[in-house]
Formats: structure tokens, sequence, C-alpha cells
């Protein structure tokens, strides 16, 4: 499929490498985009900003020394299949898990494989993958079988996310130099532009309801949590977020009573996860401290969050109840996971 606000046969736009990047550098506060454009070379594998630092402090070229091996998690949180973006050297490839057990099963390893989303139905998964000349949006079965293509030449490393009745997708894509928010309807030749503005946005997350995609969207420059209605989309946003600090990764509750996201620190290279209701109110923390925290992803029942912490360079999953009690890591083995999908 052609890639909207391309002309054909035009050749591979780059950029949407640069804006994933860039997502990951604002939302954490690691300077690695800045490294990355001196030495001239950001890569295929950067699908999140997070390519593992070469060297350490002292000029080293040692990799990142894995954190010391946890011991499997213990219940009572569900134990349905969770999906996982595991990094190995230089590639990233998308596995299944069962949470706590450090059992794995590699699902996609074209090498730049990222942010899997499971239908509400756990009868499809939808991932991005980079295969070196342009992002590309694809579909494959619980197993791994039946990879397909739903959407090529995709101008930027997007997260995808369904439809309640899983017949859409709902992505972010450059159109006229400005990211916009599309819809794809499966089975369907072309996508359709939802959004007009001038705003920096991504990260989409579809209620429950249907009728609304959270999303951030930059305003003032910081980037904010806010809902788009799907049959106004020009209509000004619903602000949920009123930080000066950028917030990001919005994933709405399977029983549509929260959304969780990514909020920055008041450190640099600190991040926490929040939640806060659809209308706007009881914005509350569910982790603090100096860690890097992102990515947050709901158990199906909506009792638990799954996220991504530590250095870009050593991420793991931990989960937590929405009241931030019974903290815990699941990432058993000392490998890097992030980008958990639980529902």
């Amino acid at each position: 499929m052609a890639n909207p606000g391309q002309e054909p046969g035009a050749e591979p736009r780059e950029q949407g490498r640069a804006s994933v990047v860039d997502r990951r550098m604002i939302i954490i506060g690691v300077p690695l985009l800045a490294g990355l454009a001196a030495a001239g070379a950001v890569t295929g594998y950067v699908l999140g900003g997070d390519k593992p630092a070469e060297g350490g402090a002292d000029g080293d070229d040692e990799a990142p020394t894995p954190s010391t091996t946890p011991t499997a998690a213990e219940g009572p949180y569900p134990t349905d299949t969770m999906l996982v973006r595991l990094d190995e050297g230089e590639s990233s490839s998308i596995y299944s898990t069962t949470p706590g057990s450090g059992d794995r099963t590699k699902l996609a390893d074209s090498g730049h494989d990222a942010l899997p989303q499971w239908s509400h139905d756990r009868q499809t998964i939808v991932y991005i993958r980079n295969d070196g000349r342009w992002w590309q949006i694809v579909t494959m079965r619980p197993d791994g079988s039946d990879p397909t293509v739903v959407a090529d030449r995709v101008g930027r490393g997007t997260r995808v996310c369904w439809s309640p009745d899983d017949k859409q997708l709902a992505y972010v894509d450059t159109w006229e130099g400005r990211s916009q928010l599309f819809t794809f309807t499966l089975g369907d030749e072309k996508p359709v532009r939802v959004t007009r503005s001038k705003d920096d946005k991504d990260d989409p997350t579809w209620s429950p309801s249907g009728d609304v995609v959270a999303m951030w969207i930059n305003t003032k420059g910081n980037r904010q949590i806010a809902l788009v209605q799907l049959d106004e989309p020009d209509a000004t946003p619903r602000w949920l977020t009123k930080d000066e600090v950028n917030c990001a990764d919005p994933c709405w509750s399977p029983d549509g009573k929260w959304i969780a996201y990514t909020r920055n620190g008041a450190a640099g290279g600190q991040s926490d996860i929040w939640m806060v209701r659809p209308d706007g109110t009881d914005n509350q923390p569910v982790t603090s401290g100096t860690a890097q925290d992102m990515d947050p992803t709901w158990s199906p029942d909506s009792k638990w969050i799954a996220f991504t912490r530590g250095r870009v360079q050593e991420p793991s999953v931990w989960i937590a109840r929405p009241d931030g009690t019974e903290e815990q890591q699941l990432t058993v083995g000392g490998v890097y996971e992030r980008h958990a999908s639980w529902s």
C-alpha cells in the first residue's frame, strides 16, 4: 500500500527513524540522539531511540552489563500471555511470555521489530518493523504465523492500536510534513486521515467505547495527553494532562475507567507511570523514584499495570497495582525486555 502523502515512485523516507528517537529521548531525557547525529549514523536498530550505548564513561567498548538476575515473581497477578520486545545485541524481536515464568517464544525476528499489540479477541498481533528502507505495520497470528504487511512505507515508527471491534487500526504517519492520526480498516486499500492540526502527535490508544482516541499532542512545547473525538477531529482536543513536563505512551484500561501514561520526572532521565480518568480527574502517580519507567500496559482484568523500567540500555518489565503496591519485576534471566502488551 502506498504511503499517504508520498508520491508514487518517490524514494523511501528516512524521517520515521528520527521521529521515534525524538519521542523516546524527550520522554526519558537521555541525550543519545545528539551523539548519534554527530556520528552520522542513526541505524535501523533504533526503533525506540534505544540503541545500546557503545563504551562506558571511561571510553571502554564493553557492552552494558545486565543487572542482577532476578527470580521469577510470584502471583497473584494474571498469567495471560504477554507480548514483549526483546533486544539481543543490535537486533530486536517480538516474543510471547507467561508473566513471571521466564519462558519465551519468538514470534517475529526480522531484527527490527517493536511495539507489539494484542487485538481485543487475542487472535491477532500487530507490530511495527523497519526493513532497512522504511517502516511497516505488520499483523500475525498469536503463534507468529501468517505475517502480513498491512501498511507499507509508513513514514515513522508509530505505536499502532486496535479499534474495540478489532476491524480497524489507528496510527500516526506524516502528511505534508506534519504528523497526523490515521485509521485503517483491515482489508481496505487506503488509510483515512483523521486529524489536520499542525501539532506533533503520536501514541494513539482507542477507547473501549470506540468514539475517542487518546494520544499525546504537543502543545506549547510540551507533550500532553489529550482525547480526539473521531467524528469531530477538528474540534479542540480535550486535555487530560496540563503539566510542564512531557507525557506520552497513553494506554486505556480494558474496563475503560483509567488511562495510564508515562510522565517525565523532575530530575533528568527520570520518568514515572501515572494514570488519569478519561474526564481528566484523579490524575495520580503509580510509580515514583529515580528509575526510568515508561510504556504502561494493563492486565486484561484492569487490576495490574505492566511497564518498562531501567536505562534504555538495560530495560526490564515490571508490574504493579494501579495504586503502586505489590511492585515486582517480571523479567527473568537478565535479558532486555520492553514494549510489553498484556491486553
